[in-house]
């Protein structure tokens, strides 16, 4: 995830010609797995609940992220060494996540902005890396290190507490970004890459590892410089990721609307990341209008069209891409999230009206469409 108006009468009348109902059913199967992050609707113990307990029974696959950085300064092969809110953030986790979930990892090992290493993991959250590691960069011994023993030590405890590890590992998620942002350190990359790879999998060998590349306008330099990318890193790749949020960041007109989506706006992944498996590993749609004058976005929403785009997506990854996996970001809308404890900050707003639960717990209508895509055949 990452940093057109129209009337809202369109997005009502868009109703008549799009039922906000389910799917048909059908006996058919889904290539992929269904699931959800635990990020909740508000600062609350009480919202972490509520969101694992929707998750755990609305999908057959856990997400767990960890964006806060990498705890450098510790013995990064040593679990007690690591501040107790890092213990407690991962253990509460893993407490909070049903038994018999598949199991999707993702540890980034970019920044937020990605276009640097990431940040320093720390007892209070995330902050800038301090020296010597402020000035190190993704081809060092040290850096490398870190993440391959505290990817590692996450890993173990995951088996321990399920038996079993995760099934999917994402250590470069949005990686197309910092392919476009900075050619020079992906370059160092390409060594972190391979090296963490062939660490992990060698400690790990049925670990399915990922890399996610974020989606923009097909045809695009954007997308030029992922396919480029990819080239140099596919042999360190098990399943590709795929992050796209196209009402943000694809640069088509009338972005709400999902029927305006280019013709390859998934597919292009194809053409990207060839003669490989592939998973939705993060998206999502507005179900209600969105706008960030300081990013130039006054984009039109609604519950109607965001059941249209989940329809589309299923029936795109089953049929076109024999998609592994589908991860939506946020089950529930996060307004008292954002206003609380996230201070209204324009980033975040984008992702805020994406639940399929609003901020009011009513559920909209493309979580039936969910339901009826869970009950078919994996």
């Amino acid at each position: 995830m990452k940093p057109v108006k129209r009337d809202v009468l369109i997005a009502c009348l868009s109703c008549l010609c799009f039922s906000c109902g389910p799917d048909k059913p059908e006996n058919s199967g889904r290539s992929f797995y269904m699931g959800f992050t635990p990020w909740p609707y508000a600062p609350t113990q009480q919202a972490v609940n509520d969101v694992y307990s929707f998750i755990n029974a609305e999908g057959d696959l856990v997400a767990h992220h960890f964006q806060q950085g990498i705890p450098y300064t510790a013995d990064t092969a040593d679990f007690s060494s690591y501040h107790q809110s890092i213990q407690a953030e991962i253990d509460g986790r893993l407490a909070a996540t049903a038994s018999g979930k598949l199991m999707y990892l993702a540890i980034d090992s970019l920044n937020g902005a990605r276009d640097d290493l990431a940040d320093l993991w720390t007892d209070s959250g995330t902050a800038p890396r301090p020296a010597p590691w402020d000035s190190k960069g993704f081809d060092d011994p040290a850096v490398i290190a870190a993440y391959i023993e505290f990817s590692l030590t996450v890993l173990e405890k995951f088996r321990t507490a399920y038996g079993t590890l995760p099934a999917y590992f994402n250590y470069g998620t949005e990686i197309s970004d910092l392919m476009i942002n900075d050619p020079a350190k992906f370059s160092a990359y390409t060594v972190f890459a391979r090296e963490v790879y062939t660490n992990i999998k060698a400690a790990c060998p049925s670990l399915k590892m990922m890399v996610s590349i974020a989606l923009k306008t097909p045809g695009s330099a954007e997308m030029a410089s992922a396919q480029a990318g990819f080239t140099r890193i596919r042999d360190y790749v098990d399943v590709v990721g795929i992050s796209t949020y196209g009402y943000a960041f694809y640069g088509h007109a009338d972005k709400g609307n999902p029927d305006n989506l280019p013709a390859d706006w998934l597919t292009q992944i194809l053409m990207i990341a060839p003669g490989k498996p592939y998973g939705v590993t993060e998206t999502g749609w507005i179900a209600e209008n969105l706008s960030i004058p300081a990013y130039g976005l006054a984009v039109a929403g609604s519950e109607s069209w965001q059941n249209k785009y989940l329809a589309r997506l299923f029936d795109e990854c089953n049929n076109q891409l024999q998609a592994e996996l589908l991860i939506w970001f946020t089950a529930y809308d996060y307004d008292r999230l954002w206003s609380e404890t996230l201070a209204g900050a324009d980033l975040p707003k984008i992702w805020k009206d994406t639940g399929l639960v609003d901020e009011d717990f009513r559920e909209r209508c493309a979580l039936a469409t969910w339901r009826n895509w869970l009950r078919r055949r994996h």
